[in-house]
């Protein structure tokens, strides 16, 4: 081979590795999964509503739901309360289940096991609620 034809070829090849480097970068990547949820497996949560404001509760689980989050039920909690309440009711050493919550909600985390699994989480929204 000739100097010539060596020199050609490795200019082609660093034109191409130049393209390869500046337009790969731009191509879009395929997004493995478009659902925006905050957990890899379903995250059940019940929203009860603790204050005397009307339909907290229906407004909290719609939000609750944008984010990716199951609300199973919404309705009225037995009374008032001045704190809001997040309440896992499965995991008693790391309270994981209600941390997720609690990113969307602030609120007081508490574990009290729940004998019939209704849901991991119950959100009982207080008076503190903003």
């Amino acid at each position: 081979m000739s100097k010539t034809l060596i020199f050609r070829i490795l200019w082609v090849f660093s034109g191409l590795l130049l393209i390869w480097t500046l337009v790969f970068p731009m191509i879009p990547k395929k997004k493995e999964n478009s659902k925006t949820s905050i957990t890899d497996e379903r995250l059940d949560v019940v929203v009860l509503n603790g204050t005397k404001r009307e339909k907290l509760a229906y407004s909290v689980s719609l939000y609750l739901r944008s984010k990716g989050i199951d609300v199973l039920y919404y309705g009225n909690a037995d009374s008032i309360y001045a704190q809001t309440l997040i309440i896992d009711r499965r995991d008693s050493l790391n309270l994981s289940y209600a941390k997720k919550v609690a990113r969307f909600i602030k609120g007081k985390i508490l574990y009290i096991p729940d004998p019939d699994n209704i849901a991991p989480v119950f959100v009982i929204l207080g008076n503190d609620y903003k």
